[in-house]
């Protein structure tokens, strides 16, 4: 398994596997918790009172993911890794982006440094154990942006995840357009200029939503009717996981 941390001045690669013993930067055995499994509920269920089990609640929804990854580094010398302690302090305060690669493919999180590495120095310095705790708001696991062009009046997208997904909209040269999935639709009207409208906030980069009842894509095929008075659509859709 490798795991990339990437903030906007760097990128930190982990691996499991120590391809050179006298220069790693690795993950410890059983050094990862909280990335591989899915988080719990943030619902909680009431007891049924004089009766056998508990209540459903009226929904169910997960919980923010916390990230540990325990390390071992050591370098050639004692100046090399005190470079490479400043650069996993410095991902403090970053927004990251993390990204698995393992057995299922490349999937990302997004999150931030939550707690102290506190690298403990050995090999004369030459070397150090942390660990890095990473808060991650969003729980879920994601794939690339795949784009679908709209084709007489249909967009054709796929979510090969698990878990629905808030799409993207771009269009170049139109002025309304109208989407919807099952029950759902949006509405929107503006100039011809280009547009990106993301459908988890809803808030256009030009223009007004004159009808907001966002959908995600589910997991799997789905055709989404789409009404547009002129110019071209593309919808941008990414795979999800629990």
């Amino acid at each position: 398994m490798r795991i990339t941390i990437q903030s906007d001045v760097d990128t930190i690669t982990l691996s499991d596997h120590w391809l050179r013993p006298d220069q790693i930067l690795g993950i410890r055995k059983n050094g990862i918790k909280g990335l591989l499994g899915t988080p719990g509920y943030k619902e909680s269920f009431e007891s049924k009172p004089q009766q056998d089990g508990e209540y459903w609640p009226s929904r169910l929804t997960q919980k923010a993911r916390d990230i540990t990854i325990d390390i071992t580094a050591k370098q050639h010398s004692s100046v090399e890794n005190a470079n490479l302690t400043d650069r996993l302090c410095d991902l403090w305060g970053r927004p990251l982006t993390i990204t698995i690669h393992d057995a299922h493919g490349p999937r990302t999180l997004t999150g931030a440094l939550a707690d102290d590495p506190e690298p403990t120095m050995r090999w004369t310095e030459q070397g150090f154990d942390c660990s890095l705790i990473i808060h991650c708001p969003d729980p879920h696991k994601y794939g690339d942006w795949i784009p679908y062009p709209a084709s007489n009046g249909l967009i054709r997208v796929e979510n090969t995840g698990n878990m629905a997904s808030w799409p993207i909209v771009r269009t170049t040269g139109v002025s309304r357009l109208t989407l919807s999935l099952g029950d759902q639709m949006v509405v929107w009207n503006g100039s011809t200029d280009p547009l990106t409208l993301d459908f988890e906030s809803m808030q256009p980069s030009q223009g007004v939503v004159t009808l907001d009842d966002a959908f995600a894509i589910p997991p799997g095929r789905s055709s989404i009717p789409v009404s547009v008075d002129a110019g071209q659509l593309t919808m941008l859709v990414r795979p999800c996981w629990k």
